[in-house]
């Protein structure tokens, strides 16, 4: 097994590296050359002047000749970059996988790899011709979710909440749920990646803790499964972080995010002393950061499609990061990047621990949850208002 993670990381690591030298030589497809807006840490009131007009938000925006003269509020780059990264990624889980599932005569070994097909081509040819709408995006990871439901038998039959478990016993209803459970997944983990090293990290983190859980109730397909992909994620994030060489792009973010709701799922469904608030919690930061920028684009009546810079890793960016690291920071556009990831990278690890340490025991992964909302909507609220600055002061 040690054999095949080493695999994975390094055919990610190469593929990525062929796809930088294509670029050097002056290749442009798949290029993001555009430039983001040019903020500082209280320029929140005048990006959303800037939301009609923007068409692509997170892990580099949307360029091209529609949008080419248009700043993006979700771009923190100056520089044109490779938005191919996730081709890497996903060629090294890919090829692993085919490669054990055709030595050990394991089917789903193959058929894990091939239902991610639609959700990372999609994002892909997004990538390659920043022409692919979300709802297209969103599209292709609502088929790959149905062939997974098929071919995997992957759907949920429980939340450990009775009235709601009820509902799911009806094998159409938990079908329906799951399918647009693991869509919405896969889009969370789009929105997250808007910084170097930021969704590739809190993907690591998520699924090297889901390999455990699985290694520990001796499911050795979806262990394997969480460490390749893992490991493929780490080949590209050595390239991405700090410098930023190279992005995740939508093939990569959506198929992450994807690949973890099924294993979640498949966790869940196939070893009943997991809870299935176990990898809710470990997911938990991508999930509620979609949630609550649904929310909070409605109450500014403006679409859930719309991209804006008000999401929590780019407030941390504007504010937080110069508050704490000093003025020096503030003007160093590469390190401000660099340096907001590991923000988050905390506060998944503040939901990761608990979700380890109770497994199998609902109501305490119930109660994490819920302190992990209120510390979100707290951290977010004591940003916009600059109230976090005198509560450190206080602290101090």
């Amino acid at each position: 097994m040690i054999a095949q993670i080493i695999l994975s990381f390094f055919i990610s690591f190469f593929i990525i590296g062929g796809i930088l030298l294509y670029f050097a030589k002056g290749g442009k497809i798949g290029l993001d050359d555009c430039k983001g807006v040019n903020i500082n840490e209280d320029s929140l009131g005048n990006e959303g002047n800037q939301e009609n007009g923007v068409v692509r938000n997170e892990g580099g925006g949307k360029c091209g000749s529609k949008s080419k003269s248009k700043p993006e509020p979700q771009k923190f780059h100056i520089k044109s970059v490779s938005r191919l990264g996730g081709a890497g990624i996903f060629s090294a889980f890919f090829i692993v996988l085919i490669i054990i599932g055709i030595k050990i005569k394991e089917i789903d070994y193959i058929y894990l790899p091939l239902t991610a097909l639609p959700v990372f081509l999609m994002g892909f040819t997004e990538d390659l011709t920043r022409r692919i709408s979300p709802k297209f995006r969103l599209l292709g990871a609502l088929v790959s979710a149905i062939l997974a439901v098929y071919f995997l038998n992957a759907y949920l039959v429980r939340i450990d909440i009775g009235f709601i478990d009820g509902l799911l016993s009806v094998k159409a209803v938990a079908i329906i749920f799951t399918i647009f459970a693991v869509t919405g997944v896969a889009n969370s983990f789009n929105i997250i990646d808007g910084f170097n090293g930021l969704s590739s990290a809190v993907s690591i983190i998520i699924l090297l803790s889901l390999g455990y859980i699985s290694f520990k109730v001796g499911d050795i397909f979806l262990m394997k499964a969480c460490l390749i992909l893992a490991f493929a994620i780490f080949g590209f994030f050595v390239w991405n972080y700090p410098f930023g060489k190279i992005f995740l792009g939508d093939g990569g973010a959506y198929f992450i995010g994807f690949t973890i709701a099924v294993v979640s799922v498949l966790l869940v469904d196939e070893n009943k002393v997991v809870s299935p608030w176990f990898p809710f919690l470990l997911c938990i930061y991508p999930i509620f950061e979609t949630l609550f920028s649904m929310y909070r684009r409605r109450a500014r009546k403006s679409s859930f499609m719309d991209a804006d810079a008000f999401h929590l890793h780019s407030l941390i960016y504007k504010r937080l990061v110069p508050h704490i690291l000093g003025t020096d920071i503030k003007n160093n556009q590469l390190a401000r990047n660099s340096a907001t990831s590991p923000f988050l990278w905390m506060l998944t690890s503040f939901s990761a621990v608990p979700a380890l340490l109770f497994w199998n025991n609902t109501p305490a992964l119930i109660v994490f949850a819920f302190i992990f909302i209120i510390v979100y909507v707290w951290l977010y609220k004591s940003i916009v208002g600059f109230k976090l600055w005198k509560f450190m002061k206080r602290k101090v």
